[in-house]
């Protein structure tokens, strides 16, 4: 009930500051787990990808989001959960796992962090080791104009409209390495570019 709440919250407030378009909606498997990969410029870009798809959908996100109790509680109930980042988190990974095999998709952004636009991001392996496991499809989603509505250091959002590019799925069913095919993923997305 929360997510739903926020979903519909999000969606009236997003047509006020930051209005967007989305290309390839039918890209989007209507049902079974399969993994978001998506590029990250901004705290907005979970929100972004969350408004794409009339499913419910999971988040990885860091695990000092959840320090504050009553944030920590929000983030649970609409499906975040946390991940240690600088070190292989295997409770993250056998939970990202856990909620693939019950079918519920999941948003990954193989790049890690937030990265400003024009840099070049590399793709962790974390997200190769997913996908080799899981054998669920992957759809790349390539996100332009967060970074302008919020980017990294910004206290208000300033009003900008956003794109949302999602690519046919990806079935990688052998991967020579994790690493492989994290680059082969994040290839996909920057592919998507409108600048490409």
């Amino acid at each position: 009930m929360i997510y739903w709440v926020s979903y519909f919250i999000i969606k009236l407030f997003s047509a006020v500051l930051f209005p967007f378009k989305i290309v390839g909606r039918e890209n989007i498997p209507s049902q079974g787990g399969f993994i978001f990969a998506s590029n990250h410029l901004s705290y907005l870009d979970p929100v972004i990808v969350g408004l794409c798809v009339w499913r419910r959908i999971n988040y990885m996100a860091k695990a000092s989001l959840f320090k504050n109790k009553m944030f920590a509680w929000f983030l649970r109930r609409v499906g975040v959960f946390p991940v240690h980042r600088g070190k292989p988190d295997i409770g993250a990974l056998r939970e990202a796992m856990r909620r693939l095999k019950k079918g519920s998709p999941l948003l990954l952004f193989p790049q890690g962090t937030r990265l400003e636009q024009g840099k070049v991001p590399q793709a962790h392996s974390g997200v190769g080791f997913l996908i080799a496991k899981s054998r669920v499809p992957v759809v790349p989603v390539y996100i332009q104009g967060s970074g302008q509505v919020l980017p990294p250091g910004a206290k208000w959002f300033k009003r900008h409209p956003i794109r949302v590019i999602i690519g046919p799925p990806l079935r990688l069913s052998e991967v020579s390495s994790y690493e492989a095919a994290s680059r082969q993923v994040m290839e996909a997305i920057l592919s998507l570019s409108p600048c490409c």
